[in-house]
């Protein structure tokens, strides 16, 4: 069964132009601890302020996922956990 937090995923999979451009090289630990604390980004999914950042590896490239923090608990405990994922060819 796919949850919402799957939906969403699957959303920023096929648009990923929904989010911003990511660096695609560097000391990405350093860019994520940045744009978590040096910069200001809304929260995709809500309107608060971001306090997490991922660098999601796209079909065009890096981008930039900002959630805050209430988010990433909803997206990270309602993820379909990958063994229910089935095979994968």
């Amino acid at each position: 069964m796919t949850t919402l937090a799957d939906g969403l995923l699957h959303l920023l999979k096929t648009e990923p132009t929904l989010l911003p451009p990511a660096p695609k090289a560097g000391n990405l630990a350093a860019a994520i601890e940045y744009r978590r604390y040096g910069e200001v980004h809304d929260c995709l999914r809500c309107p608060e302020p971001a306090g997490v950042a991922y660098i999601a590896h796209t079909k065009i490239g890096n981008r930039w996922l900002d959630l805050c923090w209430a988010c990433n608990h909803w997206l990270q405990s309602n993820l379909t956990p990958p063994d229910d994922w089935g095979p994968t060819t």
